[in-house]
């Protein structure tokens, strides 16, 4: 499966908040997605696949069941559609897989929401969100990365935990929805030479597992 990983569009908010309804009911607010694209200490990423691999999908005989095209064909037959058109467009806006929202604040970046669809998790995407996130809190230059997680989410903490956030407190009652506890993990200097040939190790793991990281404008 070809995924890039660029910044959030205008284009992108109506899937955007598709996924953030979809993943975080009923908790569900929309983010003011629109007002914040001119947000200078925010930052949002979209996953999205290559184009050629959604609009010329292979023939559905073609395609094995667990195949990673057969993911995509999937997510488009489900909506109906490649995504619509935007108005004016002239082409179909590919569909957009996962997001990540991180603020930075001071010296910590601050991973707000990161979410994935649900008929595409387990395909790596979240955590190649992950990796886009942290790449640009490096080039941002901040010196830490932090976020919320559900007590209860193991899934979710072994792969912050993998790429060395670790639990350093907790908030209690978090989440309005049953009131459950958050853990508040946070990673060791993300500029160190430590943490940066650990990180350049866990991107070569990725590639060889799932795909190569692809992160543009």
């Amino acid at each position: 499966m070809d995924v890039i990983l660029r910044r959030l569009r205008a284009e992108d908010i109506s899937q955007v908040v598709e996924i953030e309804r979809e993943a975080f009911s009923p908790l569900w607010a929309s983010t003011p997605f629109k007002r914040e694209l001119n947000n200078r200490y925010a930052n949002y990423l979209v996953a999205c696949p290559d184009a050629e691999v959604v609009e010329h999908p292979a023939p559905p005989k073609e395609i094995k069941a667990d195949s990673p095209v057969s993911l995509w064909a999937r997510l488009a037959k489900g909506a109906g559609r490649l995504v619509g058109r935007a108005q004016g467009d002239s082409a179909p806006q590919p569909l957009i897989a996962g997001y990540v929202s991180v603020w930075y604040q001071g010296e910590s970046a601050h991973i707000t929401e990161i979410a994935v669809r649900e008929h595409l998790r387990g395909n790596g995407i979240g955590e190649l969100l992950l990796i886009g996130s942290l790449t640009a809190a490096v080039e941002y230059g901040s010196q830490v990365m932090t976020l919320e997680v559900r007590v209860s989410n193991f899934i979710a903490q072994r792969l912050y935990e993998k790429y060395d956030f670790k639990s350093v407190a907790i908030r209690k009652g978090y989440y309005s929805d049953n009131r459950e506890d958050a853990a508040v993990m946070t990673t060791s200097p993300i500029h160190s030479d430590e943490y940066q040939t650990m990180f350049h190790d866990l991107q070569e793991a990725y590639r060889t597992r799932w795909r190569e990281i692809s992160i543009q404008e």
